[in-house]
């Protein structure tokens, strides 16, 4: 591990990660999704007060590397429960957003001993054929914060989402967006159940789901799936919160998170 800036460039096979470090007290992974990867956001500064928050960045998005090296699910999988043991985390706990929630699953279901606690917020991993949900590939990128959040003209989509005039800003967003919609689709694609209902029940951890009252991309209902699927596992519904609960509810979904991992 070497260090740079506010966290480490971790070696990990033949990928180097980046992972930003920050707080105190107990280990807790943060795995991103597919939006909202680019920045150390308000929740996490709230759950960095109580726990040593080590967020990385996954390869395919932004500066991340490595991509070319991960060929499926399984190869993800692995890479992740890999870099649990490069950084020297023992059975840390593990919170992850979408895609990044599935592979939190995925980890605990395939190495059970890994991982600690799980929180799984707004969970990939599962498919409903008469309830799909939107497929945000085809939404324009004007018409995003509409889907992502419950208020698309609120303070915080302004500040998760800056609006821009700049043809060099527009154009260098445009290809972040697209590298990590690709990365995500490489997994996911066509469709995200790539067998982890089968594998739920190998879950052993404390599961807590949480999920966005009006979040089109993954449903209310896909919650039960997880809860019928994981032994013990708790849902808890953030009202008025659309896909990008975290930022839309801080307070609110880190005091949940910090209730569940403390108790």
């Amino acid at each position: 591990m070497t260090l740079k800036g506010d966290g480490l460039v971790v070696k990990v096979g033949e990928i180097d990660t980046y992972v930003t470090v920050k707080g105190s007290g107990e280990p807790l992974v943060y795995l991103h999704g597919a939006f909202g990867y680019g920045s150390w956001h308000p929740f996490l500064d709230k759950l960095s007060e109580n726990f040593t928050v080590y967020a990385p960045l996954h390869p395919g998005f932004d500066e991340g590397e490595g991509l070319e090296h991960l060929t499926d699910l399984l190869d993800l999988t692995l890479y992740h429960i890999d870099l649990l043991e490069s950084l020297g985390l023992e059975k840390p706990h593990v919170a992850g957003h979408y895609n990044g929630a599935m592979v939190a699953a995925e980890m605990a279901a395939l190495c059970p001993h890994s991982v600690g606690r799980l929180v799984l917020a707004s969970p990939a991993g599962v498919w409903q054929d008469d309830n799909q949900g939107t497929d945000y590939f085809a939404v324009p990128p004007g018409e995003l914060a509409k889907v992502l959040f419950s208020d698309s003209s609120s303070e915080i989509v302004k500040l998760a989402i800056p609006e821009t005039t700049n043809e060099q800003e527009v154009e260098i967003e445009d290809i972040r967006r697209v590298r990590a919609l690709s990365t995500v689709g490489k997994f996911l694609w066509p469709i995200p159940d790539k067998g982890l209902r089968k594998r739920m029940g190998r879950i052993k951890s404390q599961v807590m789901v949480v999920m966005g009252s009006d979040d089109p991309i993954v449903p209310l209902e896909y919650g039960q799936d997880f809860l019928a699927g994981i032994s013990g596992s708790k849902l808890s519904v953030l009202d008025g919160a659309s896909h990008m609960l975290m930022l839309e509810k801080p307070d609110e979904f880190s005091s949940i998170i910090v209730e569940f991992l403390s108790n």
